[in-house]
């Protein structure tokens, strides 16, 4: 996606600049549609003028988003906060205001920022495939289209090992190779914050290698509280894919998994193209849950075309388990189907146990600022269960979210059913099974989508069970079962 973000001051005085910035964007691609366009974004922009800052002055900033058929503009204030219940309500005048910009364009949505303020987003479609120009290929040494011999004598050369200090400055190129700036986990564009994990054993990476050139990055991130880890980074420089690189990097993780005596492996697969899925279910891995809404919408993979809709994506947490355990968990009625069929396809051994008494509520929460998702931890009911959860779930409400996710301890709490409808009471719905989440105890996992900015359709499976897995949840969170 290709665009242009200009930052002006609440002056109407300042409009020409973005109208000339918009027109010429429009001319320059053979946009038709543009005069509706640009009437919308007017209306967006006086609207923050008028009514966010009224007599103050303040930021407006416009980021106009080029699309292969369409174009979208954001209009972001920091000014008096929006009743986003007006959206809803029934039109008075089609000729002004929000009323007017819809009827402009394909699309307006609203996003309430928080701290950063709000947005206001428009789409306007075009009948035909704009001009736009390729994105600049990533920098590479080599010629991308290489015949079957020239990569069998690369891959010859391929060397997979531990990392080592110095490697650190490859890890950010190869992300950026495949992400640009969009990559969630920020830390890995810092040289020095990944030397420093290296060091301190948070993380274990391994690295490929061709000549004195790093091509290839995989790693595990030690979980707190568990004997377990998360398998992710795993980036190849694009010039050198289908070498199996990735295959030779997995082999090597593997390996220190077992020699480090972990209990298990995890990964969140993204579901935007189901090859990660592919590539964790050849080294045995199986899926136990399917998270909506767990990918920020701003993460982006080189090469792949996306649906115009900004939405967060989902993953797929799948593991594998290194070390036999015969689990003794509470089974709710109404999810008991689905958690006996994760573990019988995970080969993870369990025995039913007595449910219906209360304990003492246990209860806290964990929230990601970075993601923008938390997550309840249940490690007890008692009789204020309700009252306690309604506090919990308000104070991370207040966080802003666009997620939050609910885990259960299954091995802890006994009156699981009750726990289950209160939190559905609250819109939650079924998500799977976290395996040895915390101190090696296993969790229902269940989810709650807080922003509307979450895709549910768009999600590509690669396993059978993965596939009704997603029909099950889009079913438990309409309610019809």
């Amino acid at each position: 996606m290709n665009g242009v973000k200009i930052v002006i001051p609440s002056d109407a005085a300042f409009w020409h600049v973005v109208e000339s910035a918009l027109k010429e964007l429009c001319d320059t691609i053979s946009f038709l549609e543009c005069q509706p366009l640009v009437e919308a974004t007017k209306e967006l922009v006086f609207n923050a003028i008028e009514h966010a800052y009224k007599d103050e002055v303040g930021p407006i900033e416009i980021e106009i988003k080029l699309f292969d058929n369409a174009i979208g503009v954001d209009v972001g204030d920091k000014g008096e906060p929006f009743d986003e219940r007006l959206l809803k309500a029934v039109p008075l005048d089609p000729s002004k205001g929000l009323n007017r910009v819809t009827n402009l364009v394909d699309e307006l949505r609203y996003f309430n920022l928080g701290l950063k303020g709000k947005k206001f987003s428009i789409l306007k479609y075009a009948p035909h495939q704009l001009k736009l120009k390729e994105d600049i290929p990533f920098y590479s040494d080599i010629h991308i289209d290489l015949d079957e011999t020239d990569k069998e004598a690369l891959a010859q050369k391929v060397v997979v090992r531990p990392f080592r200090e110095d490697d650190e400055v490859w890890i950010p190129k190869l992300i950026y190779k495949n992400y640009g700036y969009t990559y969630f986990k920020d830390t890995f564009y810092y040289p020095e914050k990944i030397l420093q994990m290296e060091r301190s054993g948070k993380i274990f990476s391994v690295v490929a290698q061709i000549d004195e050139k790093i091509v290839g990055h995989f790693a595990m991130v030690r979980l707190p509280k568990s004997n377990i880890a998360e398998i992710g980074i795993a980036v190849v420089d694009p010039a050198y894919k289908g070498l199996g690189i990735m295959k030779k990097m997995f082999h090597l993780l593997l390996q220190k998994a077992k020699k480090l005596g972990l209990s298990a492996l995890y990964g969140e697969a993204i579901t935007f193209h189901p090859y990660s899925q592919r590539a964790n279910a050849r080294f045995g891995f199986c899926t136990t849950a399917l998270m909506l809404g767990d990918v920020h919408q701003m993460v982006r993979l080189k090469g792949h075309r996306y649906p115009f809709k900004q939405k967060r994506g989902a993953v797929a947490l799948e593991y594998k388990i290194l070390k036999p355990f015969t689990k003794k968990i509470a089974l709710p009625n109404r999810y008991r189907h689905w958690i006996e069929r994760t573990y019988q396809i995970c080969h993870m051994r369990y025995l039913p146990k007595k449910l219906g008494h209360f304990n003492t509520t246990k209860i806290f929460h964990e929230y990601n600022a970075t993601f923008n998702i938390a997550t309840i931890v249940i490690e007890g009911v008692g009789k204020d269960f309700e009252s306690r959860f309604h506090i919990e779930y308000e104070q991370l409400i207040a966080k802003h979210p666009d997620m939050v996710y609910a885990d259960i301890n299954l091995e802890e709490v006994s009156h699981i059913d009750h726990a289950v409808e209160v939190l559905r009471k609250f819109g939650f719905f079924y998500c799977g099974v976290a395996f040895l989440r915390r101190h090696e105890k296993d969790y229902l996992r269940m989810q709650c989508e807080v922003s509307e900015n979450v895709e549910e359709q768009e999600i590509r499976c690669y396993s059978d069970f993965c596939k009704q897995l997603h029909a099950f949840i889009l079913k438990d969170k309409s309610k019809k079962i």
